[in-house]
């Protein structure tokens, strides 16, 4: 087994479990039901579920030679890369009431139309195209409309 599970505390309760286990509570239980991994004993003190550092050691076993307690074969999904949080949206009234002002020349602009699957946009470019979709300039546009343009702009180009 893996030298991280070597500091295992003496006891363990039903969170960490499914945290080593690198399930979710539910699942732990599913399996705990279907005969697949052991079931936690119960502290007299305060009636709570925990395992053994020897009954946590076994289910971890049991996820890394897939073969359950019931000698049955069971399959392990490997885990799904964690998503990056989304950035929080402004509200319409923030939007609509600013004027647009790019930082650094068009900074935020590239970053958003790079995000949207343009590459190697340059300064230039993105001058013309707001040149072009806008000749009366952008002072009472949104962000967002701008935004919009320009990347309608940009992709008629690229086709």
């Amino acid at each position: 087994m893996n030298s991280k599970y070597n500091n295992l505390p003496e006891y363990v309760n039903v969170s960490a479990m499914a945290e080593l286990l690198q399930l979710s509570r539910s699942r732990l239980y599913q399996l705990i039901d279907q005969g697949v991994l052991l079931k936690p004993v119960y502290l007299i003190a305060n009636k709570r579920p925990v395992y053994t550092r020897e009954m946590a050691m076994r289910n971890l076993q049991v996820k890394h030679n897939n073969l359950g307690i019931n000698e049955k074969i069971v399959m392990f999904y490997s885990i799904r890369p964690k998503m990056k949080p989304a950035k929080a949206k402004r509200t319409t009234k923030q939007q609509t009431e600013q004027p647009v002002k790019f930082s650094n020349k068009h900074t935020d602009l590239i970053e958003a139309l790079e995000s949207l699957g343009l590459e190697n946009i340059t300064v230039e470019q993105i001058d013309s195209a707001i040149v072009k979709c806008f000749p009366g300039g952008t002072e009472n546009v949104s962000e967002d409309e701008i935004l919009r343009e320009v990347f309608r702009y940009l992709k008629c180009l690229e086709l």
